[in-house]
């Protein structure tokens, strides 16, 4: 296995050990609400996205990576 993909395998094992509110202390750890207005515009603007559904989704997406990723670093 490639070095990228054993991080990668890493990364998704500590991801899939957080339950819900664990990652939401995470979040509050590093972002509070005006940062995720900020990404949740930036979906919005960059990506052309106007469901508040979709941009909710892909908020969390990004949410969580960002969280994890200054996690494990």
């Amino acid at each position: 296995m490639k070095l990228n993909e054993e991080k990668l395998e890493i990364y998704f094992e500590k991801l899939e050990k957080f339950n819900g509110d664990k990652m939401m202390e995470l979040v509050s750890n590093y972002l509070d609400d005006e940062d995720i207005e900020v990404l949740c515009n930036h979906i919005e603007d960059f990506y052309g996205v106007d469901d508040d559904e979709e941009i909710g989704m892909l908020a969390q997406i990004m949410v969580s990576g960002y969280v994890m990723g200054k996690e494990v670093n």
